[in-house]
């Protein structure tokens, strides 16, 4: 089963929900605007503060706002059959961004349409050996004969943190 893409409610810097939203995706921190003495606005959607002096209108100007936005999402896979339960909805390809989301069926690893780069939806790693289905895996099987047992990393899901930092998100 898939869920509703989610946005946040709550402002970036002090984490509170005492936010109003002004316009479409422009949102004043209470909060913070009465700590700073000045309007605090941010993107309920990227979670960036509003560029200053800027019209607010409906839709935020910032880069790359709705591929931040998705890799905020806390929307998971919930699917019980499937071997990427727990990660989140989207993944950006590790190479060029693209915005991909795994089908629920096979193993977790993906191949990235725009880039033809392979990668474990799970880990994010591009060669995971600590994958369930290595069977179904050729172009991975010959890696693994380089680990040994004890040097095997589990795969375990990770947040979209990570792609957030190294694409400077």
């Amino acid at each position: 089963s898939r869920e509703i893409f989610v946005i946040h409610q709550e402002c970036p810097s002090c984490h509170q929900s005492n936010v109003g939203v002004l316009d479409g995706q422009c949102a004043v921190c209470k909060s913070c605007s009465k700590l700073k003495r000045c309007v605090f606005q941010f993107c309920l959607a990227c979670q960036r503060e509003w560029p200053r002096g800027t019209p607010t209108t409906n839709s935020c100007t910032l880069p790359n706002c709705a591929l931040r936005a998705a890799l905020l999402s806390n929307t998971k896979i919930t699917d019980q059959h499937s071997s990427v339960r727990g990660c989140p909805y989207f993944r950006a390809c590790p190479r060029c961004k693209a915005l991909l989301t795994h089908n629920g069926k096979g193993c977790p690893n993906i191949i990235c349409p725009q880039c033809n780069t392979h990668f474990c939806f799970r880990c994010l790693r591009q060669y995971c050996p600590g994958i369930q289905n290595i069977e179904t895996l050729g172009f991975l099987t010959h890696r693994l004969s380089f680990f040994q047992n004890n040097d095997v990393i589990p795969c375990r899901v990770v947040d979209n943190k990570q792609s957030l930092n190294v694409f400077g998100l």
